[in-house]
């Protein structure tokens, strides 16, 4: 234990730049004595560990961390006060991050869990109008045919389609598996991230006067500006209507609402023929079951992060939290009951985290223990 805390200490000590060249040298011993030292080491210094750190600093009881993820006897509960008292003009986050880290170092069984569960990728299934398929991942180029011309071109993880001129509608669909996302270019010039679990439809040249597309998953849209030709997006409960601006769109079938939520421009959410217009910053949560449409005001990002390889949660209910962590890693959660379900979480992590130490985060953050079988995680309270 105490090689353990000199150890964290000199990390830290390293980590805000107050660190001796006699310490540093005994850190690069610690280092070299084991590859399982420099792992963890790596883990602790990663920028996204640090980032982790702050964010769980922010929004727990840093008292209550301890007891939970230290649980120090009395005299080595001063020690660790005593750290902190020490640390405080520099960075606590950052020295609580640290602590964090090596408390919840992986065992061998966790690390084989971690290897098995892994982030989603980029992956996704397009079907051309002859039904033929053709699979994307992010190690190929393809180009796409349809009726002898190449209408798109799959490169740098981005499906890219350019102009192809006819008069007749030809539709292609791209199909994202859990656990994965993907890219599109369409022929307009609009950008459309897809996430897990999404299915997409769309024109490969858009005829007529609206530009029609339809979506079931999420997808988050940066449309081309056609004043003269408004692009409509379709989903089983709705249809929504903009020019030229950014927004998500949250359409899955298991979930109860549908949410669009809007950056930049204007967007009209229309249900049942009565459309509801949403200004930047806002977000309109429909109802599926009543079809009542909602407005809100949101921190538009929580939404739309995860277009930058971002997690960001506030607040939101295990069981929300739980569906997008099991499109993403193509895993089944359980709850040991429905109190569980709707304990809160808060936190900012990257989309390439293994899912071992996403799980350990939430342990840390939350009352809550993580059990993992395969590909079943079954959460309940902590005792």
């Amino acid at each position: 234990m105490k090689e353990q805390r000199d150890i964290q200490e000199l990390i830290f000590r390293q980590l805000v730049n107050d660190i001796s060249d006699a310490e540093l040298d005994k850190l690069e011993q610690w280092r070299k004595l084991s590859e399982k030292n420099e792992a963890l080491y790596q883990r602790v210094i990663s920028k996204e560990a640090i980032n982790v750190s702050f964010d769980v600093y922010n929004h727990l009881n840093v008292d209550g961390a301890f007891k939970r993820v230290i649980q120090p006897e009395a005299k080595e509960r001063k020690l660790y006060l005593n750290i902190i008292k020490y640390a405080a003009a520099i960075s606590i986050p950052l020295l609580l991050g640290v602590a964090i880290w090596f408390m919840s170092e992986p065992t061998e069984e966790s690390i084989r869990i971690s290897e098995q569960i892994m982030p989603g990728s980029q992956k996704a299934t397009v079907i051309l109008s002859d039904g033929s398929t053709m699979e994307l991942d992010d190690d190929e180029v393809n180009l796409l045919m349809e009726n002898g011309q190449v209408v798109g071109r799959d490169s740098s993880n981005t499906l890219a389609y350019g102009s192809y001129k006819t008069n007749e509608i030809i539709y292609n669909t791209v199909k994202i598996p859990y656990g994965g996302e993907y890219q599109l270019q369409l022929s307009d010039g609009t950008r459309v991230w897809l996430n897990s679990g999404s299915v997409f439809k769309f024109p490969v040249n858009f005829v007529g006067k609206q530009r029609e597309v339809s979506l079931k998953g999420e997808a988050y849209f940066e449309v081309a500006h056609l004043a003269d030709k408004p692009f409509i997006v379709h989903t089983d409960h709705s249809n929504v209507k903009v020019y030229g601006t950014s927004f998500n769109v949250m359409s899955y079938a298991d979930d109860k609402v549908e949410q669009v939520t809007l950056l930049e421009g204007s967007v009209g959410v229309e249900v049942n023929g009565h459309q509801t217009m949403i200004k930047p910053g806002e977000q309109a949560e429909l109802n599926t079951a009543t079809e009542i449409v909602e407005v809100k005001e949101v921190e538009a990002n929580l939404y739309t992060s995860w277009v930058d390889g971002v997690f960001r949660f506030k607040n939101m209910p295990m069981k929300e939290l739980s569906k997008k962590l099991s499109r993403w890693y193509d895993v089944d959660f359980f709850f040991a009951n429905d109190n569980v379900s709707e304990f809160p979480f808060t936190g900012r992590i990257k989309r390439d985290a293994d899912f071992e130490y996403f799980m350990n985060l939430i342990e840390k953050t939350t009352n809550v223990d993580v059990s993992i079988d395969g590909r079943t995680v079954l959460v309940k309270e902590t005792k």
